[in-house]
């Protein structure tokens, strides 16, 4: 059974959508959000989507039992050696904003999960980015470009996230989206974000992090997260301390601790993780378990606790050298900072693209699945490939949605 289905648009198609979205609504945002444009996309059977669903509950209860059991940690006066190092992951990745020991013991209620399908079709979690609503507005992108298309099955998207916001009070309050200087490339994708949700009937409005500097009252309504990027100190401070005070509400409690890669060891080993997840260990002086995954035989990947996209990532097979000579490196430290993790065995799947000329042509992709999970099942998913295993977003890289067979 092929992996994708052709949903019959034309390139001119996807043009006007992409530009009447905003996405592409001008030359530079055309050339700054530039992918290679496809007519497809990815079809999951009913047993993956039953095994996605099966990970993100796993999941879910994963990062909830993390968090308790740093809570617990932060109000031990001398907590043993290995507790007290997680604490240290904590305060490294708490980015300013809350720590275990404010005792937040409520986790995001949607939260990203990086995945890649092994030859076999199955499913392998790379990453769990916990604090990190910035992929909503791709996945409302990608949804709303479907919607011309009828008779396919989707997982809930949209609707499920307007559903949690309701829960969270934004019903009946204005719905803020605070866009970080930091993170302006976002805003794009957030614009396109709140446009969706104002036509399903929330009061959704975009802020810049520069036009709150001065402002005395910063919402009158719910905050999605506060950015774990913001440059303005005393805007942090303030915003933290309006949640700590119950005077702010977000929908995501301000805990991006809990999206460090520090953990991965520590979701694996939680039940029913070690299905979806490969074999994963911390890398220092002290922490010498990951020679387990080298002396495996296969290949793997060396990965910075603190990185973004392909940044401070190096794969054994494809940096040989490169890779060698940092492992060697990190290995030595004292303090972990690094992790190392099994590679996960992949094939390029053939994917129907436009090329320049509009026309249909076969390229080969290596697929990551980016998945939004709560703790009760899966969101939304949608794929990006590239022309090789270093997957990320890219001019190169393709965007396209999933559907359910």
């Amino acid at each position: 059974m092929s992996q994708t289905v052709d949903l019959g648009f034309d390139r001119a198609d996807l043009e006007m959508y992409l530009s009447q979205c905003g996405y592409w609504g001008d030359a530079e945002k055309r050339r700054r959000h530039a992918y290679v444009l496809s007519p497809s996309a990815y079809t999951m059977s009913a047993s993956q989507a039953a095994n996605m669903e099966r990970l993100a509950v796993a999941t879910g209860a994963a990062v909830s039992e993390l968090n308790q059991h740093l809570c617990a940690c932060a109000n031990v006066k001398h907590p043993p050696h290995y507790e007290a190092e997680m604490l240290r992951f904590a305060s490294s990745a708490s980015r300013g904003l809350l720590l275990p020991r404010d005792g937040e013991l409520r986790i995001p209620p949607v939260f990203k999960v990086d995945i890649v399908q092994d030859r076999f079709g199955r499913f392998q979690i790379v990453e769990v980015d916990v604090y990190n609503p910035r992929g909503f507005g791709y996945a409302a992108l990608l949804e709303e470009s479907m919607s011309g298309v009828f008779g396919t099955r989707r997982f809930p998207g949209v609707e499920q996230l307007v559903r949690i916001l309701h829960a969270h009070g934004a019903e009946d309050a204005p719905f803020y989206v605070l866009v970080s200087e930091h993170e302006r490339y976002y805003e794009t994708c957030f614009t396109i974000l709140c446009n969706t949700l104002r036509r399903r009937g929330i009061d959704a409005r975009m802020v810049r992090e520069c036009e709150l500097s001065n402002q005395a009252t910063l919402f009158d309504g719910v905050l999605l997260a506060i950015p774990d990027t913001l440059r303005d100190t005393n805007l942090r401070e303030r915003l933290v301390a309006q949640y700590r005070s119950g005077a702010l509400r977000a929908v995501f409690p301000p805990v991006a601790y809990l999206g460090s890669k520090a953990y991965l060891p520590f979701l694996r080993e939680q039940d029913g993780m070690s299905e979806f997840m490969p074999p994963t260990a911390l890398v220092s002086k002290k922490h010498r378990q990951w020679s387990s995954i080298c002396d495996s035989g296969s290949s793997s990947v060396l990965k910075a606790v603190v990185s973004s996209g392909m940044k401070g990532v190096y794969f054994s097979d494809l940096d040989p050298q490169e890779f060698g000579a940092r492992l060697a490196q990190v290995s030595d430290i004292k303090h972990a900072a690094w992790i190392l993790q099994q590679q996960v065995p992949q094939t390029s799947t053939p994917i129907v693209v436009f090329d320049e000329q509009g026309n249909r042509c076969v390229g080969d992709y290596y697929l990551r699945l980016v998945a939004y999970v709560t703790a009760d099942g899966v969101l939304d998913v949608e794929v990006t490939g590239r022309p090789d295993r270093k997957v990320h977003g890219a001019p190169d890289c393709i965007q396209i949605p999933v559907v359910l067979s």
